[in-house]
């Protein structure tokens, strides 16, 4: 036969070739999407499937890919997502200012007057007392005195040695007693003290009455009372200071208990005077009040109200409690009747 030269030969011929040959498929171009599609869906109103990205280089140097999109909704979906969706309004265009407004005012609050007394003080510590006393002008004409008075003793203050100069201290001690002599006759009268004594002999000096002890009936008791801001009063010879007391003791009902008063009468209330004379005023005064305790042994209380000579200052002690004791009898002698009785004196 003749066909075996034949692939004999063909076979001659394949053996320097390669085994396996590869036929390389040529690519389609890649087919443009239907348009006729994506715009029936876009009427339609479904959504437009998301376009896949994945692995595609970008078309021109400085292009981003985004690795995950995300997917155009629409317009049913963007109707179900908002069913009432509110209009919106226009906002008008702000034009744009091309010169500066005005400069904004700032009001600066005016600085406080200053006080009467800080200007007139400035004014005496640098010389000028006359400028001092007309800054205080508009202030009472007794508040002008007492600031006046201790103007030269603050300024003294402030420059003395009070540690080392003894005599500067005593000159500005005498100043302030003249001042508080100025106000001793416009302050309220105070009473600091209130015992009962055993025995007085003046002002600070006295004896007082055991605690816890009560009185006999019809005992004298005496009361002592310490007396501030009362005034002395100049005479032809001196000074005298006068105080008005009233006197009223209560039972434990709050019952006002009858006294002799000093004309030997029983009244309720007992009034009295006390004058003292002196060469110079006194500044320490003191009332002493001796009374018979009443014969009822009982609790009680007494309280003194004191004026001054002028009656316009008033101050009334508080309630001060004593307590009267019944009578204890003891045989201190017998004496035998001729019927054997036994008398007790």
């Amino acid at each position: 036969m003749r066909v075996r030269p034949i692939v004999a030969f063909v076979a001659l011929f394949a053996i320097p070739l390669p085994a396996c040959l590869h036929v390389q498929k040529v690519p389609k171009s890649p087919t443009p999407p239907d348009e006729g599609k994506i715009a029936a869906r876009a009427a339609d109103g479904s959504p437009t499937p998301p376009r896949i990205l994945f692995a595609e280089l970008p078309s021109r140097p400085g292009a981003v890919v985004f690795t995950n999109p995300q997917p155009k909704l629409g317009p049913s979906a963007t109707a179900q997502k908002s069913p009432n969706p509110e209009p919106k309004t226009a906002q008008p265009v702000q034009p744009i200012a091309t010169e500066p407004g005005p400069f904004p005012i700032v009001h600066v609050a005016s600085p406080l007057p200053e006080a009467p007394l800080v200007a007139a003080m400035r004014e005496y510590a640098a010389g000028r007392p006359e400028r001092a006393i007309e800054l205080l002008r508009p202030l009472d004409k007794s508040n002008q005195d007492a600031i006046l008075a201790l103007l030269p003793i603050l300024n003294r203050l402030a420059t003395a040695d009070l540690a080392n100069d003894p005599v500067t201290v005593a000159m500005l001690v005498d100043q302030l007693h003249s001042v508080t002599a100025r106000l001793e006759s416009r302050a309220a009268l105070r009473i600091d003290k209130v015992a009962f004594c055993k025995d007085v002999l003046g002002f600070g000096r006295f004896v007082p009455w055991p605690d816890n002890h009560p009185y006999r009936p019809n005992e004298q008791a005496r009361l002592y009372l310490e007396v501030r801001n009362l005034v002395s009063q100049p005479t032809n010879d001196g000074f005298v200071t006068h105080v008005h007391a009233a006197v009223e003791i209560r039972n434990a009902n709050e019952q006002l208990v009858e006294q002799i008063d000093h004309w030997r009468r029983r009244v309720p209330v007992v009034k009295f005077d006390k004058q003292l004379p002196s060469r110079t005023p006194l500044h320490d005064f003191h009332v002493l009040y001796i009374f018979p305790v009443p014969a009822t042994p009982g609790v009680y209380t007494i309280t003194v109200e004191l004026r001054d000579s002028t009656g316009h200052r008033t101050v009334k002690s508080k309630p001060t409690q004593f307590c009267v004791a019944g009578l204890v009898h003891s045989v201190t002698a017998n004496s035998r009747h001729a019927d054997g009785r036994t008398q007790t004196p």
